[in-house]
């Protein structure tokens, strides 16, 4: 997944080049690529025999769940949830607009950057996380994450040329790409609620964030094409200070009546 998020603005950028259709026909033929793929060679794992008989109808967002969230003990994680999702998306629903129109960037150069931007996430992910979350703790980097976010949307606006394009994103995709998996790491550890489902909720608020995160992108960029990243600065920033006072280095976990003291 992490490869195909890579690559994919990258192809798509060039291909947009030729002619702005042409990456919607390559995910379409590679979406009916991965259907004749799962139908020949992919098994059902589970038989017949072992499947679940439920007549249970399913139900529609359960919005007093998640209100009642926020006043649990993870609560103001799953605010930081959100702020992960709504920073990210914040930044990338107009990303491409607010390149064409201040830097004059094409397709293939959005496409590039956001290729660039993908690599420096896995890459942060995959081997700066652990290492920094096992020395300083979930905590710290959370909130070290947060001041070099908010830091990172204020250096975007003032980017002038393609180097500092290139270093202003990787300074915020990199205090970004930190906090979604610390956020969840701490979220699962300080479950009073069972993991499944207070992992379940990180992922509604997320959900949530994406969904707000481009309209507020979207309405903000036609006053001024700089107000998303100042104001996701400043809600960054906003998030950092409460941190401040909410996070604590040592909390209570427990599970199924076990309680205990847990150091980050």
């Amino acid at each position: 997944m992490g490869v195909g998020m890579v690559l994919g603005p990258g192809i798509g950028g060039w291909m947009a080049s030729f002619s702005l259709s042409a990456p919607f026909f390559l995910a379409g033929g590679l979406s009916l690529l991965a259907l004749l793929f799962i139908f020949l060679f992919l098994p059902e794992s589970l038989p017949i025999e072992k499947r679940a008989q439920s007549t249970a109808r399913i139900n529609g967002p359960q919005l007093r769940e998640l209100w009642n969230a926020l006043f649990s003990p993870i609560g103001f994680l799953l605010v930081l949830a959100f702020l992960v999702s709504f920073g990210l998306t914040n930044f990338e629903s107009v990303f491409g607009l607010y390149a064409y129109a201040k830097y004059d960037y094409g397709p293939r150069q959005v496409g590039g950057l956001l290729t660039f931007i993908g690599l420096i996430s896995a890459i942060v992910q995959g081997d700066l996380t652990g290492p920094f979350t096992r020395r300083w703790g979930e905590v710290n980097v959370i909130k070290v994450s947060l001041l070099g976010s908010s830091i990172g949307f204020a250096l975007m606006v003032l980017a002038d040329s393609f180097t500092g394009v290139l270093l202003t994103t990787g300074f915020f995709v990199i205090s970004n790409a930190m906090l979604r998996p610390s956020v969840s790491a701490l979220i699962s550890r300080r479950a009073t609620m069972g993991q499944g489902v207070a992992m379940g909720m990180n992922n509604a608020f997320m959900s949530l964030g994406r969904s707000v995160g481009p309209l507020w992108a979207g309405f903000i960029y036609d006053i001024n094409l700089s107000y998303p990243y100042w104001s996701g600065s400043i809600i960054m920033l906003l998030g950092f200070v409460i941190s401040m006072f909410k996070l604590k280095t040592e909390e209570p976990v427990q599970f199924e009546g076990h309680q205990s003291q847990v150091a980050d």
